[in-house]
């Protein structure tokens, strides 16, 4: 076996063979950060009988971050990719790894691993079975000399997810997929376009409508707001991706598209209340009276406020989002952002709806949803995301977290890279 550095290339040729892979480890997200002005490395280990018949068995996009003005960290999120079992393999890759860094890059302290290895197994939110090869790796990890960062995202915001919440749609139709909902999301899924909402998706070049919304859903919870640095880099994947493998997907509002819905389902009703009224009395005729009259009269309450809103926000109005990529054979819906102000309007979910129906079309096998807290009570952060997720009748998955392999021990401890 050899360590070595890979061509981009090479690198990409790899990935393509990869069970699995999130958007730090895609060779289109090694390329945007570059394009950012970032150090990026490309690193495997080859193996065969000779050096033209090697092949690459196992690699990592490595990014190198700016540390104490003088120092660098490096950084290897959900990587490398491995075959984990391999205990051999993981041995050479991380000491390889901190000898070509000593070598090769004299400013880097240390570097953080949080590799796609699970720690315990789930149904829905249960813990059914511990990881072996979880446990395995982390004692190997220790036995390399790395210490574990016990610490979440939402304390520390450099710490990256390792509770996530999946759904296997796996050979599924967008049909099939949602007869396996949850009742109610099941129902709300197969309305569209209700509440005068329409789903648009939008090149990178109207990110901003994107960063909005999420803003505003920052500026209520403990999220980060997105950098101008993060909205470049999203900007540049989306760029490297191409509309293929990347989504804006952002729900529009249109008051007078609403309007018109209402004075259309309002018309059908009146002439089924004349043809009802018509008809000698029953218990069946009354009860359809009363539930036609009933649906008037909610009518008439959502014309007030939908023209109230038309009134004071005008139309066509941005209001919820998910940016979303396509890694492998699953979509990760990396962020989202909502304005609470008309959440009434989305009672359909129509940006989840139409993410989800769109991997389904493309015959994906993973609808990942990506973060949750790990906190599966009324106290989570996250509470009301996980319930909206559960209706997934999904899974969480958990990983073993984030590491730190010192390369420089001494500076690293001195200079706060391992914490």
């Amino acid at each position: 076996m050899r360590f070595v550095r890979l061509t981009a290339e090479a690198y990409a040729t790899f990935m393509r063979t990869a069970e699995r892979q999130f958007v730090p480890q895609m060779p289109e997200y090694g390329l945007a950060r570059q394009a950012d002005g970032y150090t990026v490395e490309f690193l495997g280990v080859v193996d065969g009988p000779t050096r033209e018949a090697e092949e690459v068995i196992g690699a990592g996009l490595l990014l190198f971050q700016p540390w104490k003005k003088f120092f660098q960290r490096g950084l290897m999120n959900y990587g490398p990719t491995l075959d984990w079992e391999n205990s051999e393999l993981v041995r050479f890759f991380f000491t390889e790894l901190t000898t070509f860094l000593r070598k090769s890059h004299p400013r880097v302290l240390a570097v953080r691993i949080c590799p796609l290895v699970h720690k315990n197994f789930y149904e829905d939110i249960n813990v059914i079975e511990e990881s072996k090869l979880g446990k395995d790796i982390d004692i190997q990890f220790r036995s390399l000399g790395m210490t574990r960062i016990d610490k979440e995202f939402y304390e520390q915001p450099d710490i990256q997810i390792r509770y996530i919440y999946t759904k296997n749609i796996s050979g599924m139709s967008f049909e099939e997929a949602t007869a396996t909902l949850s009742k109610g999301l099941r129902r709300r899924f197969h309305n569209e376009g209700r509440y005068g909402v329409e789903v648009r998706f939008l090149p990178p070049e109207e990110f901003h409508v994107f960063d909005e919304l999420h803003e505003s859903t920052a500026a209520r919870t403990r999220m980060a707001g997105i950098t101008s640095s993060s909205e470049d880099l999203y900007c540049n994947l989306m760029k490297e991706l191409g509309p293929e493998r990347a989504f804006l997907c952002v729900a529009y509002l249109s008051p007078v598209r609403y309007l018109e819905q209402i004075h259309g389902e309002r018309a059908e009703l009146q002439e089924r209340l004349t043809i009802l009224e018509a008809r000698k009395p029953t218990k069946a005729r009354d009860r359809d009276i009363d539930q036609v009259t009933k649906r008037l009269g909610l009518l008439d309450e959502q014309e007030v406020t939908a023209q109230q809103t038309l009134d004071e926000y005008g139309d066509n109005i941005p209001f919820n989002s998910a940016l979303s990529f396509v890694a492998g054979k699953e979509i990760i819906l990396l962020l989202g952002g909502m304005d609470k102000r008309f959440s009434s309007y989305a009672r359909d979910y129509p940006v989840e709806r139409a993410m989800f129906k769109l991997a389904c079309e493309m015959g994906l096998e993973v609808y990942n949803t990506f973060g949750v807290s790990g906190v599966f009570d009324e106290t989570a952060v996250d509470a009301p995301v996980l319930a909206f997720k559960r209706w997934l009748n999904g899974n969480v998955e958990e990983f073993i977290g984030t590491y730190v392999l010192p390369v420089r021990p001494l500076l690293a401890a001195r200079f706060g890279a391992i914490s």
